[in-house]
């Protein structure tokens, strides 16, 4: 078949390549791409392309789940093709808040069975047609590269260090921080303390307070809440759905 499909979750990353066109779009959490040096962040509303047989490595959020088509371009034969599957280069391209809450509905019915696979990946090759060449960012800047080195460096510290770790000033930090990551300092800050949160929630036997003080809460009444806007599920509840089956 010219097109596969699947939602796929990542625990963890390596290096490789395919002799297929890869299209990736976050169902839930993030990844970070290096395909062939060029370097991007794969989260919500945008989607990648990573032609074949270029390198790549990842490094995917505790909570990632990515929606995967799999595309042979020498079996798609006379089949128009998205202006995105064009290029040989690796693309990391914004799309239509609309276009991507559309195409994880698709991948939810695919998880659900309510879509099979192959239909799915039709339509979303269909889909792919809505997506805009023009909207291609440029190339990543040296300033843009010291902002995505600084962003794993930088972790727990003020936006303030974090600019002087970058060798910029607060407010360009800021701005390329979120041109780059598609979220403010702080909300990434928020994103992996609340990565860490479920992980010990569901590694742990560790009462939620202890957790939410580690966190540096102050209450664990105000950790609930917050992870509950979150996760959809209160601490105790996303404990409890993501605790194994005994002897599993």
């Amino acid at each position: 078949m010219s097109i596969q499909l699947e939602v796929r979750s990542y625990r963890g990353g390596d290096r490789h390549h395919h002799d297929f066109s890869q299209i990736l779009l976050p169902m839930q959490g993030a990844m970070r791409l290096d395909v062939e040096g060029r370097r991007g962040v794969v989260s919500h509303n945008c989607v990648a392309l990573i032609p074949r047989h270029c390198e790549h490595g990842f490094e995917p959020s505790s909570d990632c789940s990515m929606f995967i088509l799999d595309v042979d371009m020498a079996g798609l034969g006379s089949e128009a093709q998205p202006a995105l599957l064009n290029s040989a280069e690796p693309s990391l391209l914004p799309i239509a808040p609309w276009l991507w809450r559309m195409f994880r509905q698709l991948g939810a019915e695919v998880e659900t069975g309510a879509c099979p696979s192959g239909a799915a990946a039709r339509m979303a090759m269909t889909a792919l047609h809505l997506v805009e060449p023009d909207e291609r960012p440029q190339p990543w800047s040296r300033a843009e590269q010291r902002v995505l080195d600084v962003a794993d460096a930088g972790q727990g510290t003020g936006i303030a260090q974090m600019a002087r770790m970058a060798g910029l000033g607060q407010s360009q930090f800021h701005a390329l921080f979120r041109a780059t990551m598609g979220r403010s300092p702080k909300q990434l800050q928020l994103q992996r303390l609340f990565e860490r949160a479920a992980e010990r929630l569901a590694t742990t036997a560790a009462p939620v307070s202890e957790i939410a003080y580690d966190l540096g809460y102050q209450n664990a009444a105000s950790f609930n809440r917050q992870f509950k806007r979150r996760f959809g599920l209160t601490p105790s509840e996303f404990r409890a759905a993501n605790r194994e089956p005994a002897g599993g």
